[in-house]
């Protein structure tokens, strides 16, 4: 689609889902980053961050290799899209500790969370269209309709 993607995986995992993804991005050509750039060259090299360092479900302190990544990512002024939930943020409380990322764009998927409340960035989108209407009605969830058969709705 015209763009050359890197990703820094500085932990991987065994579980067979990631193993299938990986495999997936090397098929696609995708460079994998053996070390993550300084904030200066990120800056300098890179148009977009994309945030998928955790899922919804952390909890806890972040640590090693994760706290540095998010201190050299902290530093970079290059614009951050986080998915579902900004890492070091916390899904309900947000970033009380003012340590985790700040993005400018938050892509929630399915539903925002609470944390997305504490957003402050200049995009906020919803994707992943698949609540049904009775899920919906039992969680008291207040989702925007979907433009047609969009996936992705600008909140």
């Amino acid at each position: 689609m015209g763009y050359d993607p890197e990703i820094y995986y500085p932990k991987r995992t065994p579980k067979d889902i990631y193993k299938i993804l990986v495999a997936q991005c090397e098929k696609l050509n995708v460079r994998f980053l053996t070390e993550l750039p300084s904030a200066p060259d990120i800056d300098r090299d890179y148009h977009v961050i994309v945030d998928a360092i955790f899922g919804f479900s952390f909890k806890g302190a972040v640590r090693s290799p994760f706290d540095t990544v998010l201190a050299t990512l902290v530093q970079c002024s290059t614009p951050i899209a986080s998915v579902d939930v900004p890492s070091g943020w916390d899904v309900e409380n947000g970033d009380p500790n003012g340590t985790g990322l700040k993005p400018d764009t938050l892509v929630s998927l399915t539903a925002p969370k609470t944390c997305s409340q504490l957003f402050t960035g200049r995009h906020h989108y919803l994707g992943l269209r698949m609540v049904p209407r009775e899920l919906a009605s039992q969680y008291k969830l207040d989702l925007p309709p979907y433009p047609g058969t969009d996936q992705i709705v600008r909140l």
